[in-house]
């Protein structure tokens, strides 16, 4: 029996980017796919598109805003009411910025820090009561800037440490019997990569045109969307704690801690020119 049969799954940001593949990864292995998002055309496609595969998918969308209590609290009320469960909570919603940090504002930080942060809190102290009763999955989808610094992203990298911290946590203090996985990717290769931040590069002093690329310049190759879903799909049924992609991140991380000075020369070793 597979194991998402009869199971059902809710991914904030889950109508497009890597959120999309996230839910059609689980809907593929038999679980019913919550979508929550704030764009109800957004959902109504995402949703038809399942129900016109082959064979058809389940998957439903809840339009929410993972920004404000009740929208939420009502949208995991929705979903307890109509399947009488949850087995797996996805914190996927996540923005990013480019800005050098003498040029940023409190104003700045607070913004990203509601997103990437505050969301993920919010969801999840929602969820875990209904989590608990099904042992299931609590996932945090964070980025290798939630365990190093990075130039330009400087509020992105804090609110991503912010949620890495309170998913250990989680893992140290939330119910026993749940499953708790923290994903820290690379850049996810997008169709408007390169272009999504073209806007704010203009407006820097420096105007470094690699800081505009996915991770702000880093010199890694994109990750598809299709791969890493499958990837965190997997690493739920397996019930591990921890997905770092690239692999060879984890030993930059571990070296960063003993030799800090070393490690930072060596980051920006890794930053595109331009």
């Amino acid at each position: 029996m597979n194991h998402w049969n009869n199971k059902v799954v809710a991914i904030t940001g889950g109508s497009e980017g890597l959120g999309r593949a996230i839910a059609f990864a689980f809907a593929r292995q038999g679980a019913t796919v919550v979508v929550l998002a704030r764009s109800q055309s957004g959902l109504d496609a995402i949703c038809s598109e399942a129900s016109q595969s082959s064979p058809p998918l389940s998957m439903v969308g809840i339009a929410a805003d993972v920004t404000d209590d009740c929208s939420i609290k009502g949208a995991i009320d929705s979903i307890v009411s109509r399947f009488g469960r949850i087995d797996g909570w996805i914190n996927n919603v996540g923005k990013s910025t480019r800005v050098e940090l003498n040029q940023s504002s409190v104003g700045i930080y607070r913004d990203l820090m509601e997103i990437n942060f505050f969301s993920a809190v919010r969801c999840s102290l929602f969820a875990i009561p209904h989590l608990e009763k099904t042992s299931g999955h609590l996932v945090s989808i964070g980025s290798l800037a939630s365990r190093t610094g990075w130039p330009l992203v400087a509020p992105y990298s804090a609110s991503k440490h912010a949620l890495s911290a309170f998913h250990h946590q989680l893992r140290l203090e939330g119910p026993r019997n749940i499953h708790y996985l923290e994903v820290c990717t690379g850049p996810i290769s997008r169709v408007d990569a390169g272009t999504r931040y073209e806007a704010q590069v203009e407006s820097m002093d420096t105007r470094p045109t690699a800081a505009s690329q996915p991770g702000a310049g880093v010199r890694l190759k994109g990750i598809s969307a299709e791969w890493l879903a499958s990837k965190i799909e997997l690493f739920c049924r397996k019930r591990k704690s921890e997905l770092i992609v690239p692999f060879y991140a984890r030993y930059l991380f571990a070296a960063a801690q003993v030799f800090p000075s070393l490690v930072d020369r060596l980051l920006l070793k890794f930053k595109k020119k331009g």
